[in-house]
């Protein structure tokens, strides 16, 4: 991955782009195991039907994801924000009492984007080798 300079004309414009790149980065996570449990269709005349895997665990990619956010506050702003799919203002609006303003929101949000980005492989793997 090469390093880019990004520049954004609004703040919103900003924010949608680092909403869009972790939404990609679980997804990607997510895609690449599902891929790794494909199995595939037996050869003709194979008396046994193939069994069905566990669906994706929810809990387990949440503990995944918690595990390499070590900061208790970017960790609730990741679950407010893309598991509650709340907007910035509307955390500050409900849970003013934990933030401030929306800049505390957006920087803490970069903040947990930019730790998932670094380290996409290390929970790649960590979310393969829990599928044992």
């Amino acid at each position: 991955m090469r390093d880019q300079r990004l520049e954004f004309a609004t703040l919103n414009a900003a924010l949608s782009y680092l909403h869009a790149t972790l939404n990609g980065i679980v997804t990607d996570t997510l895609r690449s195991r599902l891929r790794s449990k494909e199995v595939p269709l037996p050869e003709p005349g194979f008396a046994e039907e193939p069994m069905a895997e566990d669906p994706i665990d929810g809990h387990v990619l949440w503990d995944s994801i918690q595990s390499f956010l070590p900061d208790e506050r970017e960790r609730r702003i990741a679950y407010l924000l893309y598991y509650c799919g709340l907007k910035p203002r509307e955390i500050v609006t409900r849970c003013s009492k934990e933030f401030d303003d929306v800049k505390e929101v957006y920087r803490l949000s970069h903040n947990v984007v930019e730790r998932l980005r670094r380290n996409r492989d290390r929970l790649r793997w960590l979310l393969d080798d829990e599928e044992v």
